[in-house]
């Protein structure tokens, strides 16, 4: 029931963003009186954001909502779980490595400011220190 309710607030931002997105297309901006860089980008910005939530939000709530008893079953399969588990792992591996390179590359070529390069190093960090806490409660768990 928790995971439902979350996927609902997804759907539910997601429209009032997509709205924000749409009232600021006709609006404009600039009533937000924030200086943004590219005026003209922010309600596109707003409107995927918002898009991207209410489509996401609501394609998890059809598939669980049409799902059989055998797809709960092999969902909750300790084997399954195991496979998805090591994927993300695997993922989570590369996603890092590859941020880094990119990060880094981007930084050397000279398409990217101060701010943002320290708030994504930042951002990565954050990552890490989150992924050495979860090892260390599951290793005290197990």
């Amino acid at each position: 029931m928790k995971k439902n309710n979350l996927e609902w607030s997804l759907v539910i931002v997601g429209f009032l963003l997509l709205l924000s997105g749409i009232f600021l297309g006709f609006v404009g901006a600039e009533v937000l009186k924030i200086p943004f860089i590219r005026m003209d980008l922010v309600p596109i910005a707003v409107g995927f954001c918002g898009g991207l939530l209410f489509v996401m939000g609501g394609s998890t709530i059809m598939h669980e909502k049409y799902k059989t008893k055998e797809q709960h079953i092999k969902e909750n399969d300790e084997r399954n779980i195991t496979i998805i588990q090591n994927a993300k792992s695997k993922t989570f591996d590369l996603m890092t490595i590859l941020f880094s390179f990119g990060l880094l590359a981007l930084a050397m070529f000279g398409y990217m400011n101060k701010v943002s390069f320290f708030s994504l190093i930042g951002l990565f960090f954050i990552c890490q220190v989150y992924c050495g806490f979860q090892f260390l409660m599951y290793t005290k768990k197990m």
